[in-house]
């Protein structure tokens, strides 16, 4: 079976080794694939006598009359090569450039990529063995691949449309996932669905690939200071599992130096820590490589255990909110703990002790007052409070006189 075009020329026919026939007279089949001048030799686990194998045919002859056993054997081998052609046409299609290192990738992993969830859980590992995603990314793309997973565990290319997107999405909400966590795994599922994109032998359909998933609304959750101050209660209680001891130490972390969940994964000893300022690069600025100068408490760093390399080691994002409402309910705090929290938390702190919003703006590093201003929100405690300090000057003026 031949085919040649402007930019390959590709053939595919059948073979054996003749210095290696067994000494039953069997020889091993393949397929002998030449792509651009360069061949190899693809197993197709199959055996038959090497004195019935008609090369120059391409087919088994059989080893007696009305052999049946033949007859299956060379409809393999043709669908098979059908196969190996169909990869090339859809490259020529498609005007992609192919090599043998291509084509093999191709027909090994083709049986994978038939299922969105096996192509995925592929290019996650090869993606962050190119170090194109880091540990963080890496562990939430598969917690999204157990998401798909538990919903069902075959996701065919083929099938998928709107109405299984929808189905899907309705499926996270029914297992408790918090808005933001249903935009989170649909975001990290709809990356991968455009990369298939890009594979020649794959077809996703663009509806698919851009299925609506719009950033939710949601009320800026944060902690007034007596739930803070429960919480360091509670670190001090020894009433704690490990792992939610090293959890609450870096959500306190965020409490008080207003760092991103993304930078409390990264933060260590390597960033410059100096004159009560923490002078890094965050992970949103890492492209554009533009440091930050944040002011750091000295009571923040309470909360770090190992000042030799990473300050916290964390599990992926998905069980550090599992374990943050294990520590709500043991705290006795009725709000919904979250890795964003924390930052929100030193938003509202700030703005109650401080009340400067553009001071705020400038440590948050808010391009955008606007930004700021979600977390400011001030508890009506707060708000009585200051409203009746605007009486204060004028007390005197209304104290009520003992009656004579």
């Amino acid at each position: 079976m031949n085919n040649s075009g402007d930019m390959y020329n590709f053939s595919v026919k059948l073979w054996y080794n003749k210095k290696r026939i067994a000494a039953n007279g069997l020889a091993s089949l393949y397929l002998q694939v030449i792509l651009n001048s360069r061949h190899k030799e693809f197993p197709l686990k199959l055996k038959w006598p090497a004195d019935r194998i008609d090369l120059a045919a391409g087919t088994l002859l059989p080893k007696k009359r009305g052999d049946q056993e033949v007859n299956d054997l060379n409809m393999i081998i043709l669908d098979t090569m059908g196969k190996y052609n169909e990869v090339v046409i859809r490259y020529r299609m498609k005007q992609a450039p192919i090599d043998l290192v291509t084509f093999t990738r191709e027909v090994t992993t083709g049986d994978k990529k038939a299922n969105l969830v096996s192509w995925m859980r592929n290019e996650i590992v090869i993606r962050y063995k190119r170090k194109e995603i880091g540990k963080r990314s890496y562990l939430n793309h598969n917690s999204a691949v157990a998401a798909m997973e538990a919903f069902d565990k075959c996701w065919p290319f083929d099938q998928l449309d709107v109405k299984w997107m929808k189905r899907f999405k309705t499926h996270l909400v029914a297992e408790g996932y918090s808005p933001g966590g249903v935009w989170s795994i649909i975001k990290s599922l709809k990356a991968y669905l455009q990369f298939s994109r890009l594979e020649p032998m794959l077809h996703v359909d663009e509806a698919v690939a851009g299925f609506p998933n719009p950033l939710p609304t949601w009320n800026t959750t944060f902690l007034t200071k007596d739930e803070v101050r429960l919480l360091i209660i509670l670190l001090r209680s020894g009433n704690l599992l490990d792992t939610e001891l090293t959890v609450l130490r870096a959500f306190l972390f965020q409490c008080f130096t207003s760092l991103r969940i993304s930078d409390v994964y990264r933060v260590n000893a390597k960033w410059q820590l100096s004159d009560g300022y923490l002078d890094f690069i965050p992970k949103k600025n890492e492209k554009k490589g533009k440091w930050v100068h944040v002011p750091i408490m000295p009571m923040a760093m309470n909360f770090v255990s190992n000042t030799l390399d990473k300050y916290f080691e964390l599990p992926n994002e998905a069980e550090y909110n599992e374990k943050l409402k294990a520590i709500a309910r043991k705290a006795g705090i009725k709000k919904r703990l979250t890795s964003h929290v924390g930052r929100h938390t030193y938003g509202y702190l700030f703005m109650t002790t401080m009340g400067n919003l553009k001071a705020l703006q400038e440590i948050m590093g808010h391009s955008k007052l606007d930004t700021t201003t979600r977390y400011a929100h001030l508890d009506d405690e707060y708000k009585t409070a200051s409203v009746n300090k605007i009486q204060e000057g004028f007390n005197d003026l209304f104290v009520k006189r003992k009656p004579r």
